[in-house]
């Protein structure tokens, strides 16, 4: 299937390992420019090296996008480098502790995913704007989380209450931007995936298997049991989505919320 992304000048923010790495990756194979950013240098390098594999037109930004100054340097150099920015992809975000409880949560854990991830979406989104209308169009792809869509109390790993409320912050901000700019033909959705299989995850494994005294192998066979298809979310199931919200064959589809979660929550969602 041709995408039409060759030549497409595309920033991923959070590009540097991960979910984040695997998307830039994608689009490099489809002979799009791709910029990264992220807040450690070495991992970005790394991550370059990869990309170059594919492409010669890529480039590693080392910005801090908890500061308004970042999202724009992100944004501005960019554009600086290939001429122009076609899209967005709203990946960045910061790895947070889950609370027991919601009275457990300070102030501060409860804002940390909410300043780390849906502000930093909601300023490079703003940077990115009018160099979407400068080309006539654009896409933005926000990364957001099941925990926007369904609660959970783990004895185990505790409240998703913190992840959930910058997850659901970052779905009204996108669901209102899509009607705003959809008549400059600028789209924009959000993905969410589940928990998934990159280096946070050997958190989650270790944290089951202290407290049910059993071994990492077995805590991860116990994890995969609570989703439907047998087995965790890898970044690599969700990367495809991405490109593919962000082609010439997704040219009507805005303002929508997708989950890529094994069929793990039972909500019906229309």
């Amino acid at each position: 299937m041709e995408l039409g992304l060759a030549g497409r000048s595309v920033l991923v923010t959070g590009g540097s390992r991960g979910l984040g790495r695997a998307i830039a990756m994608e689009f490099a194979a489809e002979g799009a420019s791709v910029s990264i950013c992220a807040r450690t240098r070495n991992q970005l390098d790394t991550a370059l090296e990869d990309l170059q594999v594919h492409t010669k037109r890529a480039m590693a930004i080392q910005v801090d996008l908890f500061e308004p100054e970042g999202c724009v340097e992100a944004v501005e150099r960019t554009v600086g480098m290939f001429g122009r920015l076609d899209v967005l992809i709203n990946n960045a975000s910061t790895s947070i502790a889950y609370p027991g409880h919601l009275e457990d949560a300070s102030d501060d854990l409860l804002l940390e995913r909410v300043r780390g991830k849906a502000l930093a979406a909601i300023r490079c989104s703003r940077a990115a704007l009018p160099h979407f209308r400068r080309v006539k169009g654009g896409r933005i792809i926000c990364i957001g989380g099941t925990a926007a869509r369904s609660i959970s109390i783990d004895p185990t790993l505790g409240s998703s209450v913190a992840s959930g409320l910058g997850n659901a912050l970052l779905v009204n901000f996108a669901k209102h931007l899509s009607r705003e700019v959809a008549g400059d033909g600028i789209l924009v959705n959000v993905v969410h995936p589940d928990a998934m299989r990159t280096d946070r995850y050997a958190s989650r494994v270790a944290a089951v298997a202290s407290e049910m005294g059993t071994t990492l192998d077995k805590a991860a066979e116990i994890l995969a049991t609570r989703i439907p298809i047998g087995r965790s979310i890898d970044p690599g199931d969700v990367a495809p989505l991405v490109v593919f919200l962000a082609s010439s064959k997704a040219n009507a589809i805005t303002g929508q919320s997708i989950g890529v979660d094994g069929g793990a929550l039972a909500q019906v969602i229309y």
